[in-house]
């Protein structure tokens, strides 16, 4: 079933905007706005997704899932992407990041102390010990990118513990620099 009709009108009535604000935001005439939320006329796949960016919200869903009938949390998340992450959410992602990278610098230390021993005794199998060193190095950085990113602007550090407050503070992930 095809919900963009439904979908249109109601995200843009959810965002307060008229017909006419809607349409020129988009640079169609306001009666075309009308005709697409009436289901009279479907718009171009091209301005489908220009829909679909400029409400933030992903293309399938703004044409398959009646969005009227989600419940709020269940919107939010799907209108940020899954992105949205409140304080408390960053800082139990720090405290798992944390312990991925004790993780790392573990198997880091015991395969360098175990390439160390496997010098003399083991010709040739540091080459595998060597690879799964630049691995785990890769790993630590990936992980250190990824608590980068997540770390909003407005999100302050408690002085005492290091914490970060609790706080809801809304922040976008953007791990275009990490991929």
């Amino acid at each position: 079933m095809n919900f963009l009709s439904s979908n249109l009108r109601f995200l843009r009535k959810r965002r307060k905007l008229s017909q006419q604000l809607l349409a020129d935001d988009l640079g169609v005439k306001r009666s075309n706005i009308a005709a697409y939320e009436t289901k009279n006329v479907e718009p171009r796949l091209a301005l489908i997704n220009d829909i679909a960016r400029y409400f933030d919200i992903p293309l399938e869903h703004l044409i398959m899932t009646d969005l009227a009938a989600m419940d709020s949390e269940e919107f939010l998340l799907l209108t940020s992407g899954g992105g949205t992450l409140t304080a408390d959410s960053v800082t139990e992602i720090k405290e798992v990041s944390n312990k991925i990278q004790r993780m790392l610098d573990g198997f880091r230390i015991f395969y360098e102390f175990k390439k160390e021993m496997n010098d003399t005794a083991h010709p040739g199998s540091e080459s595998d010990i060597e690879n799964f060193l630049v691995f785990i190095n890769h790993m630590a950085e990936y992980n250190r990118l990824i608590e980068a990113s997540i770390t909003p602007a407005g999100m302050e550090q408690d002085p005492v513990g290091g914490e970060a407050s609790s706080a809801p503070v809304a922040h976008r992930v953007d791990l275009s620099a990490v991929s």
